[in-house]
């Protein structure tokens, strides 16, 4: 196995290391820190989305939280749930402004953001990867053959691509999808579509012949710099990522594979699986 573990490394890749570009390593780096640094997604415990008058529950995190007529975001607990908003302990209902800290009890942190009357609350536990034992991600040595230049064709306006979503039981979700992405792979043209879930993230979750093999049966994805239509973008395929769905199944309901992006062919480069400690 080829694992890459952050920030310390033992893994075969390094015997290529002399050949394997710094901006590369410096991404693995950063990768590592979303998943496992302060504010990694392994500690996530829950991330919820509130819209709308109608009070909600986030599974895991107390009280009821809902969106006033004038837009702002609130939450009603009572003293014993022990939630403090920005350092102020709540009893009854409290405005919860957007960049919002949030306290829970059991050293829960969290935080909560938003505008326009939608807002995301995510709530995390710093303790949560060391439960998990993650140690690192094992992926295929870096291949300089597998970076490519592509483009961005404009979609139609407003265009939204419906797609699976990892909830249980599985849904459907209609996510706008801006543009598609033109890169040609030996000699082969393919346009894949690039799904923005969340305002300013292109996304591009793919599937290729190493799924339920050698890397999830899902799928994995790219992030893409959010560039206007006609504009050229590196497409490297040694920044394929597992989905967060695999850090936390319970959390991160990710949306698949759109239908139109499978490529033929085994794509060796980028993250295959998520290593655990041995016990």
């Amino acid at each position: 196995m080829d694992a890459d573990h952050v920030p310390s490394h033992d893994q075969s890749a390094n015997n290529a290391a002399d050949s394997v570009p710094a901006d590369y390593e410096a991404w693995r780096e950063g990768r590592w820190e979303e998943i496992a640094g302060q504010f990694g997604k392994v500690k996530v415990v829950a991330n919820g989305k509130v819209a709308g008058r109608d009070a909600r529950v986030i599974p895991g995190v107390p009280g009821e939280w809902s969106v006033t007529e004038a837009g702002v975001l609130t939450l009603s607990v009572a003293a014993d749930d022990g939630v403090t908003i920005n350092g102020e302990a709540v009893n009854g209902t409290a405005e919860v402004p957007s960049g919002s800290s949030l306290e829970f009890s059991g050293g829960r942190v969290g935080f909560a953001g938003g505008a326009d009357g939608t807002y995301g609350v995510i709530v995390m536990d710093h303790e949560a990867l060391a439960r998990s034992g993650l140690s690192g991600i094992d992926t295929y040595p870096y291949d300089p053959a597998w970076v490519f230049e592509g483009v961005y064709r404009a979609a139609p306006e407003g265009r939204r691509i419906e797609v699976e979503r990892l909830t249980a039981p599985r849904s459907m979700d209609a996510i706008l999808a801006p543009v598609d992405l033109v890169v040609t792979i030996n000699g082969t043209e393919y346009v894949l579509s690039v799904l923005e879930e969340r305002p300013g993230q292109r996304l591009v979750i793919f599937t290729d012949e190493t799924n339920g093999t050698e890397t999830p049966e899902i799928g994995r994805w790219l992030t893409l710099p959010l560039l206007e239509p006609g504009s050229t973008v590196t497409v490297d395929f040694n920044q394929a990522t597992l989905s967060y769905h695999h850090l936390v199944p319970t959390v991160f309901n990710c949306p698949l594979s759109p239908a139109g992006n499978h490529l033929p062919m085994r794509v060796e480069a980028g993250e295959r699986a998520l290593v655990y400690a041995k016990n």
